[in-house]
């Protein structure tokens, strides 16, 4: 597809089949400005980036409207529109070219691309291949009806997703929206200048798979190559290790102060992408939790398919959850590889057994949730799986993370890899199983006192009279008053964004939902809290067990931030220490 094929002369009228595909661009040269687009020699020129909460448009959409008015041989039309986008854009540099061109044609015809005297070739190039893939991302934008057939199921956790498709230099951004992933907006990226499927270090190769943002580095600790900032992801992944893959840094980043963008194949292998662009997604997604999943090209289909493709892929997870509840192995090992890998190269059986849920059936509850699941990018036909599984003991609930890939051998899905890590409570080892026993308490209301519960609560003569057990001592009594206090200090605090006073209601040995870091942990909940507008968070029904020093708290709480309202079940384990109730663990979900 060529942006030059035919000369314009200034009162010609182009003709074609996709006519605003097809205009001549003509560098920017004529300003002098070679430097300014190509170089650094000029640190007097230098454009700097100041970013800005009020969004700018579209530049893909300008762009597009401009070649429109082109090809009607309106040129006054297209240089109000490109004069927009330079106003918008000051350091856009196909932009640049798009207006010397104009200029260019309002006094002679034009026979190539980037007509000026003494264009380097290599950096025409990069802008023409840059045209055409920000115009196709106009015209080949995927209907908001279809679904990516990557993204299978959501948690309930994670609200947002990132999905890129080499092919359109595209990354798509995708909120959770009751349990459908539903496009929000698309950004045009730069990938690594040798494509796809990075296998090595040094490469200049963007790597295939799913991944997480694993932290946020800000620009003022980065130089200015990266723009405002940089999300890293966590390549390589599990799975890239079992398959020689290495290399490491590969972030999601902007770009130097003096460009708007990159060429689409410009990078070492991380993703780039324009500083308003960057700013928005980081802004956006959630540390640990936003999948980024990284595709050669992404299939995109209709709902009902999407449906029917989330029920199967879900009828693994429930099949393997049913074979390891009927405790028998010769069942469970079925649904295994003959090739399966795991970090330590175990048998599958060996592994089963290690992981304590085959040794004996507990007699207390174990229970499964925040599943998400995603088609894997490649050859092969893969899901990757993630879940919790909660597993009551009697020293508490023990809770570890488990991740299955599972693949498609002779129309047959096997799990291939497996891995499973303790995030919160008790380890629990295989000949502890068979002690398993349910704590036998009552749950008691939390009274409310003040306006943070909703008026869900049932009434005070209803908690006295039904709910309520009376306690052998003024002691226990006494705890769960405190207990019930603490929790809606905490509800108070955070609906006034008051984050120093938030974070001191967490324990110091505070169990992070993800396993990261607390510190990381905290500068997260920071930056969602205090970058967020008005907060309200009230809670519904909630529950108080007291067990000497340790409590559990169950509610359903109601979160709304602006146009975000979520409403979601959540459970704290709250520990005293120093004559404090504190919050050593926090759970959502069933």
């Amino acid at each position: 597809m060529s942006l030059f094929s035919r000369s314009i002369a200034p009162t010609s009228r182009f003709v074609g089949a996709i006519p605003f595909l097809s205009i001549p661009l003509t560098a920017f040269f004529y300003f002098g400005s070679v430097e300014f687009a190509f170089g650094n020699n000029h640190p007097n020129n230098k454009v700097q980036f100041v970013s800005s909460s009020k969004p700018g448009p579209n530049p893909d959409l300008l762009l597009i409207e401009t070649y429109k008015h082109l090809a009607n041989n309106e040129l006054d039309k297209a240089q109000t529109k490109v004069d927009e986008l330079l106003l918008a854009y000051p350091n856009f540099h196909l932009a640049y070219l798009i207006r010397g061109d104009l200029i260019a044609m309002r006094t002679r015809p034009v026979t190539r691309f980037g007509a000026a005297n003494n264009a380097p070739n290599d950096k025409l190039k990069d802008l023409h291949e840059e045209a055409i893939a920000r115009l196709k991302a106009i015209t080949e934008r995927p209907n908001k009806d279809l679904v990516p057939s990557v993204l299978l199921q959501m948690s309930e956790e994670q609200r947002y997703s990132l999905v890129m498709d080499a092919k359109r230099a595209r990354l798509y951004l995708y909120e959770n929206i009751g349990g459908i992933p539903t496009l929000l907006s698309d950004y045009y990226v730069s990938q690594g200048k040798l494509g796809m499927d990075k296998f090595k270090e040094g490469d200049q190769r963007t790597p295939l798979g799913v991944y997480y943002i694993t932290n946020r580095l800000p620009g003022a600790k980065l130089p200015d190559f990266y723009g405002p900032g940089a999300l890293p992801l966590n390549y390589p992944n599990e799975w890239d290790k079992l398959n020689g893959r290495g290399g490491s840094g590969i972030w999601l980043h902007g770009v130097p102060s003096t460009n708007y963008s990159r060429a689409p194949l410009a990078s070492d292998g991380c993703i780039v992408l324009s500083n308003p662009d960057f700013l928005k997604i980081a802004a956006t997604v959630d540390i640990t939790k936003t999948p980024v999943i990284i595709s050669e090209k992404i299939n995109f289909i209709p709902r009902a398919n999407w449906q029917s493709e989330k029920l199967n892929a879900r009828k693994l997870v429930d099949s393997w959850q049913q074979n390891i509840a009927s405790n028998t192995p010769a069942n469970a090992i079925q649904l295994y590889s003959k090739n399966f890998k795991n970090t330590a190269n175990e048998p599958a059986l060996t592994w089963l057994t290690k992981q304590a849920l085959m040794t004996s059936k507990p007699v207390g509850s174990m229970k499964f949730r925040e599943l998400s699941q995603f088609k894997y990018p490649g050859r092969d036909e893969i899901i990757v799986s993630n879940f919790i599984v909660d597993i009551q003991t009697s020293r508490g609930v023990s809770s570890s993370k488990r991740r299955q890939y599972w693949m498609k051998e002779a129309n047959l899905w096997r799990i291939i890899y497996e891995d499973n890590s303790q995030i919160a409570g008790p380890r629990v080892e295989p000949e502890q199983l068979k002690e398993l026993a349910q704590t036998a308490s009552k749950e008691i209301l939390i009274p409310p006192t003040n306006s943070q519960v909703s008026s869900a609560q049932p009434d005070k003569k209803t908690t006295t009279s039904s709910q309520v057990e009376k306690s052998s001592s003024g002691k226990a009594n006494q705890a769960h008053t405190e207990i019930a206090q603490t929790v809606n200090r905490w509800l108070n605090v955070w609906s006034a964004k008051n984050t120093k006073a938030y974070l001191a209601h967490y324990a110091k040995d505070f169990q992070t939902p993800n396993g990261e870091t607390r510190k990381s942990w905290m500068e997260e909940r920071r930056s969602r809290i205090e970058g967020k507008g008005k907060i309200t968070v009230k809670i519904d029904t909630p529950t108080i067990v007291v067990d000497g020093n340790t409590a559990t708290v169950k509610f359903r709480q109601n979160y709304q931030s602006g146009a975000l309202t979520a409403s979601s079940r959540k459970t704290l384990t709250m520990i005293k220490q120093d004559g404090k109730w504190l919050i050593k663990q926090e759970r959502t979900g069933s």
